[in-house]
């Protein structure tokens, strides 16, 4: 089953969604306060000189912003519907395997179109754009599975009234 959480950590993920957008504002728009530099261990930390397994002083408004989103997302992409249906699976495996073929393919015409430190910045968001592009497929298979259902529940009830009145004229 690829739904791994309740349905309730929907609601969880998509607050933790919310939660990373006044981070990520306050890293790329909002001066990057003080109060977010600190120390943090560091297995390899890259700036004017490699370090290795050091403590190095760093605002962690983007980390904060990063594991929050990708958090949510992650709560939100892998928990079961309000009313879910053993067949969902099916629609999340079609989901799952359009996701991967787009993701690989936004990222092979990125790297045949894209340069320099761009590049760098959406090969480290790929795996999100994935996720992403999972959640809003399921969402249109997901929408068209109930539409045709509807439709099928409507067919079979107009059928069923139309043979009921049949059989009421023919006693009749």
């Amino acid at each position: 089953m690829l739904s791994k959480f309740p349905f309730q950590a929907k609601r969880i993920g998509f607050t933790l969604m919310l939660l990373s957008i006044p981070f990520a504002y306050l890293y790329f728009w909002g001066g990057r306060p003080e109060a977010f530099n600190i120390k943090v261990f560091a297995i390899v930390s890259q700036y004017l000189e490699t370090r290795y397994f050091v403590l190095a002083q760093t605002n962690v408004l983007d980390e904060l912003a990063a594991t929050l989103l990708i958090l949510g997302v992650a709560l939100f992409s892998f928990s079961k519907e309000k009313k879910e249906e053993v067949h969902f699976d099916a629609l999340r495996i079609k989901a799952l395997i359009n996701a991967l073929f787009f993701s690989i393919t936004f990222w092979l015409l990125s790297f045949l179109f894209v340069y320099g430190m761009a590049i760098v910045i959406i090969s480290t968001s790929i795996f999100l754009l994935f996720l992403l592009a999972y959640n809003l497929l399921f969402r249109i298979y997901l929408f068209k599975h109930r539409k045709l259902q509807k439709c099928q529940t409507n067919k079979n009830t107009r059928q069923i009234s139309l043979s009921s009145q049949t059989d009421h004229n023919l006693a009749l």
